[in-house]
This record gives C-alpha cells, structure tokens and sequence, in this order.
C-alpha cells in the first residue's frame, strides 16, 4: 500500500487515482468469467492479508454478514473512533451488516445503495448517507463514482457527539433508535447540493485519516463533531429518511437523554418522578420502545463512559468507579471485563 503523505491540495487527484485495491477489484472483474484464470490469480494472494487489508470478495468470506459485524473488522484498537476511506470502485456487490454506523459521502457522480431486500437508494454529488448499525445494505459503486466511506461506532456519539444531536427531531430520533432500538434500522439521507463547507470537511478527514500525523484522531473526532453540527442546520426539506423508520416519539427520546445527561446517578424512581409516569409502566414503556431493560440501558452507558475515562484521564479506577455511579468497585470490573473482555487496568494498559 502507498504511505506517501498527501497535501491538501493533492487530495481530490489522490482521490481519482487508481489505490491498490482497486486495482486488485479491476483485475479480479477481468477474471471473473474465466474460473481457472480467477483460481491462479486468488492463489497469489494470502485470504488473511486480503482481509487485513479490507478486501472483500465472496470467494474468501463465509457465507455470512458475520465477517462484515464487529467493531474489530474497522477498529484494530478500542481507542479510535472514526475511520474514512474511499469507496472502492469496481468492488463486488456484497452485502453487509455492521454494528457500526456507516456514512457514505459522494464527491463525484452518482452510487446506489440497496437498503433490505429490495429498497434502492441514488446518492447525487454532495448526498450524506447515515446507515444505522444492524440494517442490511448493498453498495453499488460505479467506476467513475468518487464517494468516501466512514465508520463511526455506535459510543462514539455517546461519547463526544451526543449534545449535538438534542434537539433536533428528525436527527435525535434516528441516532437515539439506532443506539437503543430494537427496531431502529434506518438511513437518514442529507440532500446538501455540493454543499462546500461539507464536502471540505469530508475530503480533511480523509487526509487526516491518510496522513495518520500525531493527533489525528482528536481532529477527525473534532471535524466529525462540526460536521454534525452542520447537518443539524439542514432544512427539513434536504432531510428523508428510508426504510423502517419509526414515528417520532418525543417523549422517550426526552427519557434516553435524561438518562444520558444523569447515569451517574438516576434511578428508576427518579426518571417516574421527572415524566410523571409510575415505575412499572415506565419499565414496560422503555422496553417496549427499546427491546432493552432501563437496567440494561443504564449500564450500557455507565460502561461506555467509563472506558472513555479510561482513555482520556489517568483517574484512579476507584474514581471512574464511583464517577459513572458504581460505588462498588469490584462489582464495576466484574461488568467492565464482561464487556470489554479485559478488566479496566488491562484496557488502559492496551490503548
């Protein structure tokens, strides 16, 4: 692969220009048609180092979206959060599930993404596609298409860009179903015209993505928030959203910000007491909304905001223990470990 640096200037040529794997994705569409060809050609390339490399064909995956799922097929550390790279053209239509939000971004020409059996999204130049974790969806990149692809995981917005998203109807709902809802599966589409502001934006982080110079995280995590604040500006009009998208409801999105905004401490009888709803019935509401437990919910976020602790603070665990709401500490690396697999001092010591 290339690791040549690139300017700000060089970033739409670098964009056009033919990377590695999509020269692999040419020559294995020339050899499609011809098997014994196809056989000689896979036979030179190691299915692990393709795979490393996010090469995907149907030859070398299982016959599942499992290898497409986790968090670990994008993120090689549990500390980064965002990770943008090109649409490849020319790569084969597989499909794919993730446990990761996807954004597509087009710069040039036109893509198509097929979202379930058989609802076909056009993205034009300048379309922002948000894909909720858990949806089935099909990419179609053509070979003049120049459109980027970012994965942003699901506490990334817990974690650094939840306050951007409240108030905001249409944008709240979406994010807040596909964190916590059983049947949040939805693109949420921004119509934003070339919008200049977005497509610079798009185009740093991706150089910042490529470039890798010390701190680019913190500044694609940075970017990435602003770009969300611009999206909440869009009108209604240059907003749609597809496929089993829930009718908004205001009041439990109130209810998972509030829990949000209080984890620390909130109890049960202190979110009844704040919507005026009895315990049971706002136990079985939240469930009903969510497919989760408000003591699922609770902890999920407690956790996540503990390993966020972990990687920005050199807090004694006692202190993150007690700062997210768990006075036992023990009983708070019991839940850590079940988790994250390892216990808080092993994370803290791997980031």
């Amino acid at each position: 692969m290339n690791d040549k640096k690139i300017a700000k200037s060089e970033v739409m040529q670098h964009l056009k220009e033919y990377n590695d794997k999509e020269i692999f994705y040419q020559q294995y569409a020339s050899l499609y048609n011809d098997k014994e060809a196809l056989k000689h050609f896979l036979e030179q390339h190691d299915p692990a180092r393709l795979i490393k490399e996010r090469i995907y064909i149907e030859e070398i995956l299982p016959k599942s979206f499992e290898a497409f799922n986790g968090e670990e097929s994008v993120w090689e550390s549990l500390e980064t959060d965002i990770y943008i790279e090109k649409y490849c053209r020319l790569m084969p239509h597989l499909s794919a599930i993730h446990d990761f939000f996807e954004i597509v971004y087009v710069v040039d020409n036109n893509m198509q993404i097929e979202i379930g059996d058989n609802t076909l999204i056009t993205l034009q130049p300048g379309d922002v596609c948000f894909i909720s974790p858990g949806i089935l969806h099909t990419p179609y990149v053509m070979e003049e298409t120049i459109a980027l692809q970012m994965t942003v995981r699901k506490s990334t917005f817990r974690k650094e860009f939840y306050r951007c998203l409240a108030g905001n109807s249409v944008t709240s709902d979406f994010f807040l179903n596909a964190l916590y809802s059983q049947n949040g599966g939805s693109v949420l589409l921004f119509h934003m015209d070339s919008d200049d502001e977005i497509k610079n934006m798009f185009l740093q982080m991706y150089q910042e993505n490529h470039n890798r110079y010390a701190g680019y995280q913190n500044v694609m995590n940075n970017l990435f928030e602003i770009l969300l604040c611009y999206l909440l500006r869009c009108d209604p009009s240059e907003i749609e959203i597809k496929q089993d998208c829930q009718k908004a409801d205001t009041r439990m999105t109130q209810i998972l910000q509030y829990i949000e905004n209080n984890c620390e401490r909130i109890t049960i009888a202190d979110l009844s007491q704040k919507f005026h709803l009895t315990k049971t019935y706002l136990s079985k509401y939240i469930t009903h909304k969510t497919g989760k437990s408000f003591r699922s919910i609770l902890q999920e976020i407690r956790l996540e905001k503990a390993r966020s602790m972990l990687c920005s603070s050199n807090l004694l665990i006692e202190d993150i223990s007690e700062a997210v709401g768990y006075h036992n500490v023990e009983h708070f690396i019991r839940l850590f470990k079940q988790r994250y697999h390892k216990t808080p001092n092993q994370f803290r010591k791997d980031k």
